[in-house]
């Protein structure tokens, strides 16, 4: 079985959504009681959510340029991609802090904090995508070439070629957009839809 392009985020993306959450969790926890082996484990988890975080990040970027969007789907994949960056700068961030220090402070934890909350946002945004939209799903014309190399034996040169192309392609479009205003177009969107306050009776 051979992996396309659009499937290797999903073989990263579990790392920062399960250990990012456990490591801020193993630190609060470990802070309070002053267990080393917890704050230990907080600190690798760290660093392998943010290894995780970036990866999946990268990778997203490379998804983003194989998949077929339009309309409320791509501003929902615009909000996804670009929380998702937001998360690996954070994951990145606090994971060099986290190796140069014994244990946790205050506004590392509310980082961390801020952190998951950005990566359980990302993380549902990312579900409403696959499983409500298609989006790189072949049989949902979610993609948008199905002949796009694979990871299998004779494709590796162009499948990395691709990739880099996709991910440069990414990259592009992200700044583009963002220099539209298009920053998390789905919070946006979701903003302006919100009734207006009553007038106060007077």
């Amino acid at each position: 079985m051979a992996i396309r392009l659009e499937q290797m985020r999903p073989a990263l993306v579990h790392l920062p959504i399960a250990l990012l959450p456990l490591s801020v969790g193993a630190d609060l926890v470990g802070g309070m009681i002053r267990n080393r082996p917890l704050l230990s484990f907080a600190k690798t988890a760290s660093c392998i959510a943010a290894v995780g975080a970036v990866g999946s990040a990268v990778t997203g970027l490379i998804a983003g340029e194989e998949v077929n969007v339009e309309g409320a789907s791509m501003d929902m994949l615009m909000t996804h991609r670009n929380l998702n960056f937001l998360a690996a700068i954070v994951a990145g961030g606090m994971a060099i802090w986290r190796v140069s220090h014994r244990k946790p402070n205050a506004a590392y934890l509310a980082t961390g904090i801020i952190g998951v909350g950005i990566l359980t946002y990302t993380s549902y945004l990312g579900g409403k995508l696959v499983y409500e939209t298609g989006v790189g799903v072949e049989p949902a014309h979610g993609v948008y070439r199905v002949d796009a190399p694979a990871l299998k034996s004779g494709q590796v040169g162009t499948f990395v070629k691709t990739a880099g192309t996709d991910f440069v392609h990414g990259v592009q479009h992200m700044i583009q957009e963002v220099k539209k205003g298009n920053i998390v177009p789905t919070i946006m969107a979701g903003l302006r839809k919100q009734p207006a306050a009553p007038r106060p009776v007077s």
